[in-house]
């Protein structure tokens, strides 16, 4: 049984059930940009796996090895086999399709993708991205409980045009337990799972998911650091290109084969140009997310003002 979504743009075509995705319109099923099949590994890609290697990425064709979870190859940006192993997390197995595989799918496709959750504020789309660490699902969770839209979790996939704007993504968040808490949710009332060697919870945001694309207006690049208060700052020329590549959703992969190509690195100069970039600096060990967002809505908000200046 084959299964239509449609997700970061792409319309895909699953043998794997996965509920949270947008269920692809029947008269847009004609024209699918990914299959993803259950495949037993080639034999190269067998013969890799003997040797010792849990994976490999070359500029057409990734793979790589969960233990005790599957093997995904990515072949030319449309083609996703999963072979899994002996009584896998299912869960789990989504998990990585959601996140590194279809982020792959991107890569090998050229399309832009920030790693980082999706916001929409005043009917325009932000990115907060930042390391491992640094409070993007808490913000991001925060400004949906503050009434804003939700449009993508952990992967924002840019459409460029002459409005650049933001892909929908789907309308569930990945959350540790700590996030939980400091937020209101109650961790036994969700289905949880394993990742990074944490434990995390996927938590609907149907009623805030924005399923649609919005102009791409921002990004707002999160840091810790030995601050009294929340700071921003403006990124300007240069370091706004190279802050955006810095984030893009597995850039490393690009350089395990062969580099960013002129086209990708023109794209993505095209983007840092049209958007805004702030650097927004919290302080360590302290739970700040409501001044976080009253220094987020002013900027946005001074920002809305210069442009109707600007227009007289």
């Amino acid at each position: 049984m084959s299964y239509f979504y449609r997700v970061y743009g792409l319309n895909v075509k699953s043998e794997i059930l996965i509920p949270e995705l947008t269920i692809l319109e029947e008269d847009k099923r004609d024209k699918i940009d990914v299959n993803i099949c259950y495949k037993m590994m080639d034999a190269d890609i067998r013969l890799m796996m003997l040797q010792g290697k849990k994976a490999n990425y070359e500029n057409k064709k990734m793979w790589f090895h969960i233990d005790n979870l599957a093997t995904y190859c990515i072949t030319n940006g449309n083609k996703i086999d999963i072979q899994l192993c002996e009584n896998p997390d299912h869960q789990l197995v989504k998990v990585y399709i959601l996140g590194s595989v279809l982020g792959m799918v991107l890569l090998q496709k050229n399309i832009v993708a920030i790693h980082g959750g999706g916001v929409v504020i005043n009917d325009k789309g932000y990115v907060f991205t930042g390391d491992k660490g640094a409070g993007k699902s808490t913000l991001t969770t925060a400004l949906r409980q503050c009434g804003y839209g939700f449009i993508a979790d952990d992967v924002c996939s840019i459409k460029q045009g002459e409005i650049n704007k933001i892909y929908p993504g789907f309308g569930y968040q990945k959350l540790c337990d700590d996030t939980m808490i400091k937020l209101g949710y109650t961790p036994n009332d969700y289905e949880p799972f394993r990742s990074d060697f944490n434990i995390k919870y996927i938590v609907p945001a149907l009623d805030d998911f924005v399923n649609y694309e919005v102009p791409f207006e921002g990004i707002f690049e999160l840091t810790v650091s030995d601050v009294e208060s929340v700071e921003i700052k403006e990124i300007t020329g240069i370091e706004k290109i190279q802050s955006l590549i810095k984030n893009i959703f597995r850039i490393e992969m690009l350089h395990y084969s062969g580099g960013i190509n002129s086209l990708y690195f023109k794209k993505c100069a095209d983007i840092a140009k049209s958007i805004k970039y702030y650097k927004l600096t919290r302080p360590k060990d302290v739970f700040s997310v409501n001044e976080q967002i009253e220094v987020i809505e002013n900027i946005i908000y001074k920002d809305e003002i210069d442009k109707l200046e600007k227009l007289g």
